[in-house]
């Protein structure tokens, strides 16, 4: 399988020569990552500024390229081609996290690192229920406290050092104290990014591990979160930050507000956070919770 890694929003690199595209598989999904994480972090600086406003969410959940001409304010440019819905959900690979999008933040700190427990695990259901391909990254599965940040192990000093220096000098635009960017040649710097393997017996990481392997049990025996069919999306939000997702007979309901939100229940519910809600017709969904219900 071939897939692009590009951010280039352009539906031929996934069409076939005989319609005029490059044949690839499958193309990354840059504006589904950036627009989960601005909807769960509030971060609005570089490129997710063009990814905070409310209905950013709602569409990267049907359409993988929110910029398909439109402006992009960070750009400063029109940016993207539409990905006509010819194309299915199966031909674009999504992700929560990624090396790029965690070793390119300057502590690389995960998203288990900047939002609560529950915003992680809103983010993985919307990840695992949306008619995409998901990417795991290293570590997500259990909300991995360690950091992956960007390492080196340049032979040649002067390269290295403009390496170095290129990073302090490329996070100093963005308000960090140069002097505490992680030099990318330490080998401390690649030490601290390895993987704690032991954590995923304790918790949070456990719950979290469980929490991850259900939503791919639930994905793997509900065929319509399998079939990427992008028009049978149905998403919807309210100004208490209720954040509704509907495919087939599954109904995501998160609760991305400041207050608890009432959620209608009746089905069967798969999955939910925090897991003691009182679960009968109705149920007071706290914020950072999430429920998931087929039927």
């Amino acid at each position: 399988m071939v897939t692009a890694e590009s951010d280039l929003n352009d539906p031929r690199l996934v069409r076939p020569p005989e319609r005029g595209g490059y044949g690839m598989d499958a193309a990354w999904a840059d504006d589904v990552h950036h627009a989960l994480h601005a909807a769960l972090t509030g971060e609005s600086a570089g490129y997710y500024r063009d990814f905070i406003h409310a209905d950013a969410l709602p569409r990267a959940l049907c359409d993988p390229y929110l910029y398909d001409g439109a402006y992009a304010a960070y750009r400063d440019r029109r940016h993207g081609r539409p990905a006509d819905g010819d194309l299915g959900g199966d031909r674009f690979v999504a992700c929560l996290q990624n090396h790029d999008q965690v070793g390119n933040r300057a502590m690389g700190d995960r998203i288990g690192q900047i939002v609560s427990e529950g915003r992680a695990r809103i983010g993985a259901a919307l990840l695992l229920t949306a008619p995409y391909v998901p990417l795991l990254f290293a570590g997500e599965e259990w909300s991995a406290s360690t950091p992956f940040r960007y390492f080196t192990d340049h032979a040649d000093p002067e390269l290295g050092r403009a390496v170095s220096e290129g990073r302090r000098s490329e996070f100093g635009h963005f308000g960090w104290d140069p002097e505490r960017v992680p030099d990318p040649q330490d080998p401390d710097t690649f030490e601290v990014s390895r993987l704690d393997w032991d954590e995923r017996q304790r918790e949070p990481h456990a719950g979290m591990l469980a929490w991850y392997r259900s939503l791919i049990a639930l994905r793997r025996r509900i065929p319509e979160l399998r079939d990427g069919d992008r028009s049978a999306v149905r998403v919807t939000g309210d100004v208490h930050g209720r954040f509704t997702v509907e495919r087939g007979p599954v109904r995501l309901v998160a609760n991305l507000g400041r207050v608890p939100v009432e959620v209608d229940v009746s089905g069967d519910v798969r999955l939910c956070w925090p897991h003691d809600l009182d679960l009968e017709e109705s149920a007071v969904l706290p914020p950072d919770g999430v429920i998931i219900v087929s039927g």
